[in-house]
């Protein structure tokens, strides 16, 4: 590594130390930021001097300087210290698939979508995005209460049938509606007979029964995340 050579800056006229690869190269001064054209020290030194007299000869030329070292591949930097040049070095990307839009790294690595952006791979188009609030505890209960209610209306209903299917010919016994014969099977006749209750049962059921089950379903199944908070 070349040694690095002290100079001024022609603007602030404070000292910097540049490597002699910047030579003829415009650099920026870390000090006040001024632009210029790095000269070379020697070559500025070979000039002849413009003679201060009308008709004087220009000073000798100095001997020529020693060959300047080859140039490295990679162009140094000044350093914030003044200590040296510092070199910085290409660094080399990962082999990582990553999203042409946000040119973020893609997780998973065969993901359709990208988790940064929003960008589809697939359709090449980017998807909406939108900021929501997480949803609360109260959020949950006023959503999924609704649901709950149903689905304990379909249970009730479905008790009450089975009950009435089973008890029904007790509680018409001692009624109005009982009769004094009897069937071959030695059993009291009804004037409507229990069978009949049963079923007005059952129908009354299911006008309750078909809608609450469908709206349990949707609530604490297929729709059971609460409505969504959009941040203004």
């Amino acid at each position: 590594m070349s040694s690095a050579v002290e100079m001024k800056c022609p603007n602030c006229e404070k000292n910097l130390r540049v490597p002699p690869e910047v030579f003829g190269k415009k650099i920026k001064c870390k000090h006040c930021g001024h632009a210029f054209v790095v000269r070379d020290p020697d070559e500025e030194a070979a000039k002849p001097a413009k003679p201060t007299k009308p008709g004087a000869k220009p000073a000798a030329p100095a001997p020529p300087p020693p060959p300047a070292p080859a140039p490295a591949k990679k162009s140094p930097f000044l350093d914030d210290d003044d200590e040296g040049p510092l070199k910085i070095e290409v660094i080399e990307e990962s082999d990582a698939p990553r999203c042409p839009h946000c040119a973020k790294e893609l997780d998973p690595p065969d993901a359709k979508v990208c988790i940064h952006c929003g960008f589809n791979n697939v359709t090449r188009a980017k998807a909406e995005t939108k900021k929501v609030w997480a949803p609360t505890a109260e959020d949950w209960f006023h959503h999924l209460l609704p649901g709950v209610v149903a689905l304990l209306i379909v249970i009730g209903l479905i008790v009450w049938n089975i009950v009435c299917i089973a008890r029904m010919r007790d509680w018409l016994t001692d009624t109005f509606l009982e009769m004094e014969d009897k069937d071959a099977a030695g059993n009291k006749k009804f004037f409507i007979a229990p069978g009949a209750f049963i079923f007005f049962s059952l129908a009354v059921s299911l006008l309750v029964f078909v809608p609450a089950a469908k709206f349990a379903f949707k609530r604490l199944v297929k729709e059971y995340m609460p409505t969504e908070k959009v941040k203004i």
